[in-house]
């Protein structure tokens, strides 16, 4: 009868040459056999605590992940591609994960989507479950990679797509949108329809997105001779009871505010229902515009003013891109997809 030891051993071979870092490259490290690692992962308690200290470590150092299909799986191939987001909550996230997912089954492959949490240990291990799973690709949305989680993608050897912000220097393929050009898209529009003392609120986003959010800002302000000093950033999450809870502090601190533009449709609904509460109109009292142009900028009241971006086309892009790396084919490494201004009654004066 064949051990477990001896199908991780015959399973090593098959792994060979596929860019992973393999069990025997831990057990070279620690000087022991690939059985006695492959024992201490799986049944820690009967490996000596000194050894077992030591091949953690080396597990570690290397960045070895175990491959939890690898019984289920006759070879190192998989048709499974994991996704890994902020939070499911995250704007555009549904539209991207509805199209991407349609575009993959026609070719047989699923997915399965995690949280990554905010950076540190809880990314960290939510890296590595992801890995354990031996994934056909990998796809980020809107993540910041700390440096021990690119090399643990690294080390996996399969396609990476990364989806939301554009990322022009990113190691892998980016697809999205560029959010300098669309909030400058709303100051540009904002101040030919007369706004002079416009703010720009900011909640939890990943590096790249609020690099090009506050670069867009501050140039597009600068251009029209507007002072960029109004921006408040939030570690909140992007959500309607964000924006309802900061507005008011925002117009104490500047009371000649006239237009605010939120980084996403749901801070901006919320910053409208203060309003309401307040007993103050949208526009009369403050405008008010956003990024992402979702379902819900169309239907909140007034309706809102914002950069819509192709959620939809982006993960049907992505999913496309991602068939044509399973099948060997070239891709373009940088694919940006434009964002369209549509102008609505929660910035038209009367």
């Amino acid at each position: 009868m064949q051990t477990l030891e001896a199908d991780d051993s015959a399973r090593e071979k098959r792994r060979k040459n596929t860019g992973k870092i393999t069990l025997a490259e831990v057990a070279k490290l620690v000087g022991v056999s690939t059985m006695t690692v492959s024992r201490a992962l799986r049944m820690p308690e009967k490996v000596n605590p000194e050894l077992r200290t030591r091949i953690e470590a080396a597990v570690s150092e290397l960045g070895y992940v175990p491959n939890l299909q690898a019984r289920s799986l006759a070879s190192a191939d998989s048709s499974l591609v994991m996704g890994v987001v902020p939070s499911f909550s995250s704007p555009g996230f549904l539209a991207v994960s509805e199209t991407l997912q349609t575009v993959l089954a026609t070719q047989g492959y699923s997915m399965m989507f995690i949280e990554s949490g905010q950076g540190g240990q809880s990314e960290e291990k939510a890296f590595a479950q992801m890995l354990a799973y031996n994934p056909a690709a990998i796809v980020q949305f809107n993540i910041d990679n700390i440096s021990s989680c690119s090399q643990m993608i690294s080390n996996t050897g399969v396609p990476v797509v990364e989806i939301g912000a554009i990322n022009r220097d990113a190691n892998w393929v980016s697809i999205g949108v560029d959010y300098a050009a669309a909030i400058k898209k709303l100051v540009t529009s904002l101040v030919q329809a007369g706004y002079k003392n416009i703010g720009l609120l900011c909640t939890a986003s990943n590096n790249i997105m609020f690099r090009q959010v506050l670069s867009g800002w501050n140039s597009a302000m600068l251009s029209v001779n507007h002072s960029p000093h109004r921006v408040v950033t939030s570690h909140l999450a992007a959500g309607i009871t964000t924006g309802l809870n900061l507005l008011g502090d925002i117009r104490i601190t500047w009371p000649e505010l006239d237009a605010l533009i939120c980084t996403s449709d749901e801070i901006a609904c919320g910053c409208i229902m203060a309003c309401h509460g307040a007993g103050q109109k949208v526009p009369d009292a403050l405008a008010l515009a956003s990024l992402s142009g979702g379902t819900l900028a169309a239907v909140c009241s007034p309706a809102l003013t914002a950069v819509e971006f192709p959620w939809s086309e982006t993960g049907t892009v992505a999913g496309k891109t991602l068939l044509d790396l399973f099948a060997g084919k070239s891709t373009d490494k940088t694919i940006e997809l434009p964002s369209t201004l549509q102008v609505r009654a929660s910035t038209r004066k009367q």
